[in-house]
C-alpha cells in the first residue's frame, strides 16, 4: 500500500507543480482507505493549506444528496417519485404531466435557469427560492415531459421545494438530519460564506490564480449549494447502504435515461461499472467515481475552477488497479498566423446530456476568445494551427475541424460542436 500511496502522491504532486491542480483527493478499496492528501493552499491570501479535512464546494454532486432526501422521504411514505409536481407544487405549470422522476433525471423539459441572460450579473446578491422559480417557471417547454434528457438546474430547484414541503423542515436541515449527521459527515452542509477550514475558489492562469467572482449559494440551492471533504465523501460512499433500502439504492445509481452516450440515474452519471458524482461551480470542480466492479472509490475535489480534475480521477483510479495512466505534461503553445485565426471565429452548438450550448469564437488582436454561455471569457492558445487550450469549468481542448466542426475534449468528455445555423 505504501507504494501505491507514493506514486498517487507523486501523480497529484506533478499536477499541482504545473498548476493544473488544487485541493484534496482520497482513494479507496472495499472502505479501506488507499490514500488522502491535500495539495495546494485552500486560502492563497491568508496561506492555509489544503488538507483531506478543507471543505470544497461541491457543485452538482449535491443533486445526488438531493436525490437520496427524495428517495428517504418516499421510504418515510411522505411522496412517490412517480407524483406529479402538482400534488406537491399546486398550479405550477404542466404540474399534471411533469413527475418527480422526470425532475430527478432531467427529462422534464423544464429550461435550465443557470443558462438565462444575466445570471452572472446577479448570482452575487441573495435571492429566496421562490425567486429562483418564478425567473423559470413559465418559461416555454423545451419538449413534452418524458420525451427525451437536457440537463436542467430547474428541476433539482424544485425538488428542494418539494423536500421543505414534504417534511416541514428546511432543505438543508433535512439533509442534515437525514443524510449527513447519521452518516457522521460533520464537515458537511449549506454555507453562503467560506468559513474557518472551508477553501476560497480560484482561476488559474499561467502559474497565477485569481480570486473568483462571489456566488451566494441561494443561487445553487438543491441543485448545487453543497460543501464536503474527500473525508466526509467517502463516509457518505460506505454509508449509502444504510441510508436507502436496497431497492431505493437500485433506483438512485439505476441509467434511467441516457443522452450523449451518457447513462444518467438520480443526479449521478452511470457508465458500466462507475458511478460517477460530479460538479462544477464558480471557482471550484470535482468528482466521486464508485467503480462498483472491485469497490474503489476515488474522490477530487479542487479549489481551481479549471483544474484537471477528471484526469486526476482517471489516473489515480489506474494507479489503484496498476494499470497504465498518462502522466501529466506541460502544454507547449506555438504563435499561429492572424490571419488563420479568423477560420475559427463564428457562434456554434453543441450538447451535453441532453443540453445545447452556444459557443462563440472571436478574435481580440493576435489572440483567439471564446465564451460558453454562462462561463467567463477567455482565451484560446495554440498549441498547433487547428488545436487549441482552454481553461475553463476543468480543462478543454478543441481541434478545429476541416468541415468547420470543433471536437472538443472537455474534462475528459467527447463533445461536437457545430456552426450554427
Amino acid at each position: 500500500m505504501f507504494l501505491l500511496a507514493r506514486r498517487m502522491d507523486t501523480l497529484v504532486r506533478a499536477y499541482a507543480r504545473l498548476g493544473r491542480f488544487s485541493g484534496a483527493v482520497l482513494v479507496a478499496r472495499r472502505g479501506r482507505r488507499l490514500f488522502a492528501k491535500g495539495y495546494g493552499r485552500a486560502d492563497h491570501e491568508h496561506a492555509v493549506p489544503n488538507t483531506p479535512r478543507t471543505a470544497f464546494r461541491i457543485g452538482s454532486q449535491t443533486k445526488t444528496f438531493t436525490a437520496i432526501a427524495i428517495l428517504r422521504l418516499q421510504e418515510q411514505g411522505r411522496l412517490r417519485v412517480t407524483d406529479p409536481i402538482g400534488r406537491h407544487l399546486p398550479g405550477y405549470p404542466q404540474g399534471d404531466a411533469i413527475t418527480l422522476h422526470h425532475l430527478l433525471t432531467n427529462t422534464s423539459g423544464i429550461p435550465d435557469y443557470v443558462t438565462t441572460d444575466g445570471f452572472t450579473r446577479i448570482m452575487g446578491t441573495p435571492r429566496t427560492r421562490a425567486a429562483l422559480i418564478a425567473d423559470f417557471k413559465d418559461r416555454p417547454p423545451l419538449f413534452d415531459p418524458g420525451a427525451r434528457m437536457s440537463y436542467s438546474n430547474s428541476g433539482w430547484i424544485l425538488l428542494g421545494e418539494v423536500i421543505e414541503r414534504s417534511s416541514g423542515l428546511t432543505y438543508g436541515e433535512y439533509v442534515r438530519r437525514n443524510v449527513l449527521a447519521p452518516l457522521a459527515m460533520d464537515r458537511s452542509g449549506l454555507s453562503d460564506d467560506p468559513g474557518r477550514g472551508h477553501a476560497v475558489g480560484y482561476m488559474a492562469s499561467d502559474g497565477r490564480l485569481t480570486r473568483t467572482p462571489y456566488l451566494h449559494n441561494s443561487h445553487q440551492d438543491a441543485a448545487g449549494a453543497l460543501h464536503s471533504t474527500v473525508e466526509d465523501l467517502h463516509r457518505w460512499n460506505r454509508g449509502l447502504p444504510r441510508l436507502l433500502r436496497p431497492e431505493s439504492l437500485a433506483e438512485l445509481v439505476k441509467p434511467h435515461v441516457t443522452a450523449d452516450g451518457i447513462g444518467y440515474g438520480y443526479g449521478c452519471a452511470v457508465r458500466g461499472d462507475r458511478v460517477e458524482s460530479s460538479g462544477g461551480t464558480i471557482g471550484f470542480v470535482s468528482v466521486s467515481a464508485h467503480h462498483r466492479r472491485d469497490d474503489l472509490f476515488v474522490t477530487v475535489l479542487s479549489n481551481i475552477e479549471n483544474a484537471a480534475f477528471t484526469e486526476i480521477e482517471a489516473a489515480l483510479a489506474a494507479i489503484a488497479r496498476g494499470e497504465p495512466y498518462e502522466p501529466p505534461s506541460r502544454r507547449t503553445f506555438v504563435v499561429v498566423d492572424p490571419d488563420v485565426l479568423d477560420r475559427y471565429t463564428g457562434r456554434y452548438t453543441m450538447r451535453h446530456l441532453g443540453r445545447t450550448s452556444t459557443m462563440e469564437v472571436t478574435r481580440a488582436g493576435d489572440r483567439l476568445m471564446v465564451q460558453v454561455h454562462g462561463l467567463a471569457r477567455t482565451e484560446l492558445r495554440p498549441m498547433s494551427e487547428t488545436r487549441f487550450f482552454a481553461r475553463m469549468k476543468g480543462e478543454v481542448e478543441l481541434d478545429f475541424r476541416a468541415t468547420g466542426e470543433v471536437a472538443l475534449n472537455w474534462a475528459g468528455h467527447d463533445v461536437t460542436a457545430r456552426p450554427a445555423a
